[in-house]
């Protein structure tokens, strides 16, 4: 899946304008943090080995991340990118009356 979206996008020549490696930032950051995800939450309750929630692995954090920080890099970089547009948006989302039904007027 991940091959497929980069692929399409073309990422990851190695001459690529600003926006391509942006974009790249961005979707590399939002794989790592679903890499993460998994890693974290590896091993499902099990009553035959005696475990009550999901359990980390450890060791598959470490094959996947050890070898590449930029990959954290540039998870820290799509955080980044999420926060200030969280903080650009926020007098939106503040002030928008998003439990109300839209009326026939909103979509003018």
């Amino acid at each position: 899946l991940w091959n497929a979206i980069y692929e399409e996008n073309c990422l990851g020549d190695e001459e690529m304008c600003f926006e391509e490696r942006v974009l790249y930032r961005l979707l590399s950051g939002l794989h790592t943090s679903t890499t993460l995800s998994i890693a974290k939450n590896y091993y499902p309750p099990s009553k035959r080995k005696n475990r009550t929630n999901w359990e980390p692995n450890p060791s598959y954090f470490m094959d996947q991340f050890q070898k590449h920080p930029e990959y954290l890099r540039n998870l820290h970089f799509s955080f980044v990118v999420l926060l200030r547009a969280l903080r650009k948006a926020s007098p939106f989302l503040y002030h928008d009356n998003v439990s109300q039904p839209c009326n026939p007027q909103c979509n003018q």
